[in-house]
C-alpha cells in the first residue's frame, strides 16, 4: 500500500482506536504507524515528540509551542516535516536506521 500524508495524519490522530478495531486492515495500520514512529524517533526526535504530542495526544499547537519555547510556525514546520519522514518511512522510501 502507498500512505499519502493525509493517510498518515489521520492514523495518527486516530492511533488509540485502532488498537482496538477489530477489522484485521486496521491492525496492519496500526503496526506500520507504530513501526514508522519508533523509526522517527531513533532518526528525529524532536519530530518524534511533537507528532506524538499534537496529533496523537491532542495538544494544542500553540501549548506545544510553549513547552518547547519556538513559535507556533516552528511547530507547525515540525509538523509538516514529521508527517513527511513518516509517510516516506511507511512508504519504504526510508530504511531502517539500524
Amino acid at each position: 500500500m502507498v500512505y499519502e500524508k493525509t493517510t498518515v495524519e489521520n492514523l495518527l490522530r486516530n492511533y488509540y482506536s485502532l488498537q482496538q478495531h477489530p477489522d484485521s486492515t486496521f491492525s496492519d495500520y496500526y503496526l506500520d504507524i507504530v513501526y514508522a514512529l519508533k523509526e522517527l524517533k531513533l532518526r528525529q526526535a524532536v519530530l518524534y515528540h511533537t507528532i506524538v504530542n499534537v496529533f496523537v495526544n491532542g495538544v494544542p499547537i500553540q501549548e506545544q509551542a510553549h513547552n518547547d519555547g519556538v513559535s507556533t510556525r516552528m511547530i507547525n514546520y515540525r509538523l509538516n516535516d514529521g508527517l513527511d519522514a513518516l509517510t516516506n518511512i511507511m512508504n519504504g522510501d526510508i530504511v531502517d536506521a539500524s
